[in-house]
């Protein structure tokens, strides 16, 4: 019995092993691709001829994204530390955290501006990168409970509001 329960758990660490290094190759590739700024633009300029309203928004979105090397370089940066910090197991709760909310916002701009053009592709792989990182967190929960702890841990706060604290 002993030895089966263990057997899940190292096929459960894999797993999650796994899903790590699954989201530290996508985070650094497309860190990547928008430091050496080659995700964004329209590489059809006849698209960006016709009338604006005539345009997809996922064509006027890209261009406008490639226009700003601010934002990829930002956005880059952010999504390099991302996919390194989940690989040590120092960081890794701050590394999903940091991940959750980057695939957070790059959903939001897929269902916004990509289905017209690529359907629901692209917002199913980053539900699906979302999910993984989900499921590291959840793996590591009593870590985060007690990660939570120790900040929330004696805060109190300043300032009174009608003689009592808020």
């Amino acid at each position: 019995m002993r030895k089966a329960k263990l057997k899940k758990e190292k096929i459960l660490d894999f797993g999650i092993l796994a899903l790590r290094w699954y989201l530290v190759f996508y985070m650094i590739n497309y860190g990547w691709s928008k430091l050496t700024l080659s995700q964004f633009g329209v590489h059809d300029t006849s698209i960006l001829e016709q009338p604006i309203e005539d345009i997809d928004s996922f064509y006027l979105a890209w261009h406008l994204f490639e226009r700003s090397i601010f934002f990829n370089i930002a956005t880059g940066i952010l999504e390099i530390i991302g996919g390194i910090l989940l690989i040590f197991n120092r960081t890794l709760l701050i590394g999903t955290l940091l991940v959750l909310s980057i695939l957070s916002q790059i959903l939001i701009i897929d269902i916004s501006f990509t289905t017209g053009v690529h359907g629901y592709a692209l917002p199913v792989r980053i539900s699906g990168m979302i999910l993984a990182d989900l499921l590291i967190l959840y793996y590591y929960k009593d870590k985060i409970i007690i990660a939570w702890k120790n900040l929330t841990n004696g805060i109190s706060t300043k300032f009174k509001l009608n003689g009592g604290y808020f």
